[in-house]
């Protein structure tokens, strides 16, 4: 029993060291990835005698995952024979599907997690951010270990966890300081990576401490008994504090590189607005003349779209017509559900849209089932998800799925208790 336990534990711990590193190699995130599958693998052939397994919130809902993500690979399959597209060019519906099957399994064939293999997991992602913000502070977005937008979003996953595991009132304040720090290494690295598309997590966070100022100014000024913690000149000092990390802050790179990347953004838009051709060979030119381009071409062919092929050619197309170097070095639209509709019509956008729908399902459930933390992560990764989706085609790349994958199946995991008796959950 000793050396199963030990075994046990040593792959735990070997877990959370990839998950420490996966934001500095996209190799040790796959990594992470692929033993959640197989121990879920190994979970359910332990389980083949017989043993029903318990019935948790957590199981419940990973297997409404699983349900959204074998659907969406089937949907997506119809449009891709039919064009005889290829399955390597984009694979993220099966890393999505095998990563949901695992975290089935060991949601319903294994004990839930402790508090302390819990905590392990956040913390790693904190470590992973702390990396992710050192890497792009010291080196630049060209040090991201894959494609710096889909890696900036995958971090952005792993910022909008920890946001929602810091409002957890069941964690020790240093555990809450913890994530907190995490969640804003995270925001920070996301910032500094000049990713536009990953930087809805800068608006997650205005939500949250929107929702929850009052609770933190409590906590903060005010004792369990309603007296006040702090003195008249402690707030005072407080505030010249914040007042002085504020103004600091604004001469450095977290908030000088994404003024500079939006403020560029702007200028872009406006050039384009004279001429979408004058435009194009600027990065978000070069997205607002193929939006433009896509949408008569999606509506020649909406039910089924024109496949890979045809797809590519019309970029190529555009570019020549337009004379844009940029918009010919691309081989996608730089958006998720235009692409989707070009390739595989509405089909394809239906299979894209299953895991958006299955995200807010699980979301409503574990808000009523009185997992807070849990729905509050599951609806940062449904926004960030959404609309990262908006500017960029991030399923094209492996990085995303397999981060996306991994933070749902902590989700989910972390949620694994008993199901209530009365009708909670309807």
């Amino acid at each position: 029993m000793n050396k199963k336990i030990t075994k046990k534990s040593f792959l735990f711990l070997f877990f959370v060291l990839a998950l420490s590193f996966s934001s500095v190699s996209s190799k040790l995130a796959g990594l992470a990835w692929l033993m959640v599958v197989c121990a879920g693998v190994m979970a359910a052939w332990g389980a083949r005698g017989g043993h029903r397994g318990a019935d948790t919130v957590g199981s419940d809902l990973a297997l409404v995952w699983l349900g959204c993500a074998a659907v969406a690979l089937v949907v997506k399959a119809i449009p891709m024979f039919y064009w005889h597209d290829r399955w390597e060019e984009r694979h993220a519906e099966f890393r999505l599907l095998m990563g949901a099957v695992g975290t089935y399994a060991l949601c319903r064939w294994r004990s839930p997690v402790s508090n302390t293999q819990q905590m392990g997991v956040v913390w790693a992602m904190g470590i992973s951010c702390a990396l992710a913000f050192c890497l792009m502070l010291t080196v630049g977005r060209d040090a991201a270990p894959t494609n710096a937008i889909p890696w900036a979003v995958g971090m952005a996953l792993f910022g909008a966890c920890l946001l929602a595991w810091s409002l957890s009132p069941d964690l020790t304040r240093m555990n809450r300081s913890g994530s907190l720090a995490g969640a804003l290494l995270g925001l920070g690295a996301v910032l500094v990576s000049e990713s536009r598309g990953a930087y809805g997590l800068a608006l997650l966070w205005l939500v949250l401490v929107f929702v929850h100022a009052k609770d933190w100014a409590v906590g903060v000024f005010l004792r369990h008994n309603g007296a006040q913690r702090l003195t008249r000149y402690q707030i005072i000092g407080l505030a010249l504090g914040a007042m002085l990390c504020l103004g600091l802050l604004t001469q450095s790179a977290v908030l000088q590189r994404p003024l500079q990347r939006l403020q560029m953004a702007v200028q872009e838009i406006q050039l384009s607005q004279k001429s979408l051709e004058a435009g194009s060979n600027t990065s978000v030119g070069a997205r607002l003349l193929m939006w433009n381009r896509s949408v008569p071409f999606i509506a020649e062919s909406l039910w089924l779209g024109h496949g890979q092929a045809a797809r590519k050619m019309a970029i190529t197309s555009w570019a020549r017509e337009a004379n844009s170097t940029e918009v010919l070095s691309l081989g996608h639209v730089h958006n998720e559900y235009l692409h989707t509709l070009m390739d595989h019509g509405l089909w394809g956008l239906a299979s894209l849209l299953f895991y958006a729908l299955g995200m807010l399902w699980i979301c409503i459930r574990l808000w009523h089932s009185n997992l807070r933390p849990q729905a509050w992560a599951m609806g940062g990764v449904l926004f960030i998800h959404s609309t990262a989706e908006l500017t960029n085609v991030n399923f094209a790349h492996n990085y995303y799925p397999t981060m996306l994958s991994l933070v749902i199946g902590f989700v989910l995991i972390s949620a694994c208790r008993p199901l209530p008796k009365t009708g909670a959950l309807n």
